[in-house]
């Protein structure tokens, strides 16, 4: 009571000239230049990747807000701006925003990850975004000596996941090839197809294999699994898999493995029993909902391109004649 919430945004600023920036920045011809222009920038903030005749460069452009070090929240949650140290102090020199300006390895790229590690009040942020593609673009990039146009073209639709290959080694090592033969129709049966599947995998999120979807429902699956007498309830806020969190249980990265022992049960479960359960309930879920055998699975029919027409888009049966639903490859 007595208090009012309030938003602070960089592209409120009445002096903004960030389309200045953009008009002199298409008429740079230099990296140079560009990078003097990129300085007029405000908002929204965002990598801009440079090339000329004769080097390379990333910038992050755009105000980013000066915060006292003692600041309640550290920006991360709203704090009380009747207190000096919460409220914004202007904002940073545009030299101070992260640069590769010419960079020795002779490549810059971005796949929203996180680009330094600084301390606050200059780490730029605390939310970051995919960890992992970068990964498989150092890998894309540093595969050859010479790149081309078909090159770059062949990056750019590359749809094999990291994180499949980087999770699946981890959470199914005490799983593959284990367990007696067993009867056509059980669960056991189904649980090894789709190991025999995953093990002779190479992480292509292509539309029309199996292996993606097992994959993905398993990951999710999996995280439930682990969360959810922790969380109850709130398991429902978390439907998207976090490899790292995965990540981190699986490798018992600072005792991380104790999320895998479910609080409520007597027993002492290990994490290969839950990864175990939760793929059985991935294949509970899968054959529920697509109705096939593990080997019929398509990764397309769960992972599609909805284009929805703007009008008719809800009206009832048209709306199959007018949405257009789109079978795609990638994760």
């Amino acid at each position: 009571p007595g208090h009012v919430a309030a938003l602070g945004w960089t592209a409120f600023d009445p002096a903004d000239t960030s389309l200045t920036a953009g008009m002199r920045l298409m008429r740079a011809h230099t990296i140079d230049t560009a990078l003097e222009a990129s300085q007029l920038y405000i908002a929204p903030s965002q990598n801009l990747t440079l090339a000329d005749a004769n080097s390379i460069a990333m910038k992050t452009i755009g105000a980013m807000p000066r915060r006292d070090a003692s600041h309640a929240s550290k920006g991360r949650m709203p704090a009380r701006g009747a207190e000096a140290r919460n409220r914004w102090q202007g904002s940073f020199p545009a030299s101070a925003n992260p640069e590769f300006i010419r960079p020795q390895g002779g490549a810059v790229g971005n796949t929203n990850n996180k680009l330094l590690e600084r301390p606050f009040p200059l780490h730029v942020s605390y939310v970051w975004g995919d960890s992992q593609r970068i990964l498989r673009w150092q890998r894309l990039m540093q595969g050859r000596k010479a790149h081309t146009r078909d090159s770059f073209v062949d990056a750019q639709l590359d749809t094999v996941s990291y994180t499949a290959r980087s999770l699946l080694p981890l959470v199914a090592a005490d799983l593959w090839y284990t367990g007696e033969a067993a009867a056509e129709g059980t669960t056991e049966r189904r649980r090894q197809i789709a190991l025999n599947l995953l093990a002779g995998w190479n992480g292509e999120m292509n539309e029309h294999l199996p292996e993606p979807l097992i994959y993905a429902s398993w990951m999710r699956f999996l995280q439930a699994r682990l969360v959810q007498d922790e969380l109850g309830p709130l398991t429902a806020e978390f439907t998207h898999a976090s490899p790292l969190f995965l990540e981190r249980v699986f490798r018992n990265v600072d005792g991380a493995a104790v999320w895998c022992d479910v609080k409520q049960s007597a027993a002492e479960e290990t994490c290969s029993d839950i990864a175990r359960l939760s793929l059985d309930d991935a294949l509970v879920w899968l054959d529920e909902v697509y109705g096939t055998s593990v080997e019929a699975l398509r990764w397309g029919d769960a992972h599609q391109a909805t284009h929805d027409h703007p009008v008719l888009g809800d009206v009832p049966l048209l709306r199959y004649f007018v949405n257009i639903r789109q079978s795609t490859s990638g994760g």
